[in-house]
C-alpha cells in the first residue's frame, strides 16, 4: 500500500466508507461518465490535479485502499485513518480531504485550493474552499492540526474547525455556470439528478 513517494508535497485522503443509508447503496460504486464510478471520477479528477490520493474505504475496497473496520462510527473514523497513513508515509506532506460524493469538484478546484495553501502567510494551517458561500472540497492542512482531528468523534468532520479557529482560511471559488462543486451525492434523486448534469441535461445544474 506505501507505494506514494517520500518526497511527495501533499497527499489527498479521499473519504468512501461512509454507509450511504440515505442513497440505500454504495454510493463509491455508482456508475459515473466514461465507465468510471464516483469513486474513480474523484480519484482521475486529484490524478489530473497532479497529487497523490489514498481511498479511506469501507469493505469490500479495491486492493491498494484503506479500509475503515467501523464505518458507523462515522466520518471522524475514516479521517483520522487516512491521516494516520499519511503520517506514517510521508510525515511531513499536507493532507488533502476530498469526499467520494461530490463529483463536481475540478482539478483546477484542487489546484487553486493547494497553490492557495502553499503560498499561505504564517499562521494560517489549513485552507477550504467555499462555492458561492458554501464550504466545500478540498480541504488542506498541516501537521499542526493533527491533533485537531484527532479529537474529532462521530460524524464530526472539518466544519467545526473552521467555524471556530483563526488559523483557518477560506477561498472563494467562483461556482456560476457549471454544477456546483458543493453538492453531495446523497440520495436517489441526488445523484439522478447530478448524472443529468455531468451529461449537460437539465436547467439548474448549479446544484440548488
Amino acid at each position: 500500500m506505501d507505494t506514494i513517494a517520500s518526497t511527495a508535497d501533499a497527499v489527498v485522503v479521499i473519504l468512501a466508507a461512509g454507509l450511504s443509508t440515505r442513497m440505500g447503496r454504495r454510493k463509491p460504486d455508482l456508475p459515473w461518465l466514461d465507465g468510471h464510478t464516483l469513486l474513480s471520477h474523484v480519484r482521475r479528477t486529484v490524478d489530473e490535479a497532479g497529487l497523490p490520493s489514498i481511498v479511506v474505504a469501507g469493505a469490500p475496497a479495491r486492493a491498494g485502499d484503506l479500509i475503515n473496520p467501523q464505518p458507523e462510527h462515522g466520518i471522524s473514523s475514516s479521517l483520522k485513518l487516512g491521516v494516520e497513513y499519511v503520517r506514517r508515509v510521508v510525515p511531513d506532506a499536507a493532507v488533502g480531504v476530498m469526499l467520494a460524493d461530490q463529483p463536481f469538484v475540478s482539478s483546477d478546484d484542487i489546484r487553486a485550493v493547494y497553490r492557495r495553501f502553499r503560498e499561505r502567510a504564517a499562521g494560517v494551517h489549513a485552507v477550504r474552499p467555499r462555492y458561492r458561500g458554501v464550504p466545500g472540497h478540498p480541504v488542506f492542512f498541516d501537521q499542526s492540526w493533527d491533533a485537531l482531528i484527532a479529537s474529532l468523534a462521530g460524524d464530526e468532520g472539518l466544519g467545526r474547525l473552521f467555524k471556530s479557529r483563526t488559523d483557518a482560511l477560506w477561498l472563494d471559488r467562483e461556482a456560476l455556470g457549471r454544477p456546483d462543486p458543493a453538492f453531495d451525492v446523497d440520495t436517489p434523486d441526488a445523484y439522478e439528478r447530478a448524472v443529468q448534469w455531468a451529461k449537460g441535461g437539465l436547467e439548474g445544474h448549479d446544484g440548488k
